[in-house]
């Protein structure tokens, strides 16, 4: 899959390729992404948590904490270098992305990760199936995009900053 932020549009477009070479094609924009982002960031903290364990058995700041500790992890199935391959041998939706008007989100019936769908005014739907990983990915993905689009959504980086002094006194 790959997100980034078209200036032109001031849109993010996010595209997904099948593996057997199918591209699925959506347009984000702000609105759509300021009410879907507070759901999708809690779904993913959800994907993350340990097996068996549901939310409310967590203290909001234990909840934080794991999500926190997801968003940090190493991705091993992620390639974030590798090129995307834009070229389609199918667009199911057509060549125009999918712009949408409603998103419905949901945990995955079947494990960790959650289901992410997407209509438009037109009867054309993308939904997809999501891994915690892929989850974690797409957030990832998402929370960069918004950086450059420069929407205020998302915080930006904190500056590495030198380890902070103690000053060591003597007794």
């Amino acid at each position: 899959m790959q997100v980034r932020y078209e200036p032109a549009a001031d849109r993010i477009l996010w595209q997904v390729r099948t593996q057997a070479g199918e591209m699925f094609s959506a347009w984000l924009t702000r609105r759509m992404l300021r009410q879907m982002w507070k759901p999708f960031q809690d779904l993913v903290g959800q994907a993350s948590l340990p097996h068996n364990t549901t939310p409310a058995q967590l203290v909001p700041e234990a909840r934080e904490m794991l999500a926190q500790t997801a968003r940090a992890q190493p991705l091993p199935t992620a390639d974030f270098k590798a090129p995307f391959n834009p070229q389609p041998t199918a667009q199911p939706l057509g060549p125009e992305p999918l712009l949408p008007i409603a998103a419905d989100l949901g945990p995955r019936p079947d494990g960790p990760g959650m289901v992410l769908r997407l209509r438009d005014d037109k009867g054309r739907s993308l939904s997809v199936q999501l891994t915690g990983d892929m989850c974690n990915a797409l957030s990832r993905l998402l929370e960069k995009a918004m950086g450059d689009a420069d929407w205020g959504m998302v915080a930006p980086a904190a500056p590495a900053s030198a380890p902070v002094q103690v000053p060591r006194l003597l007794n």
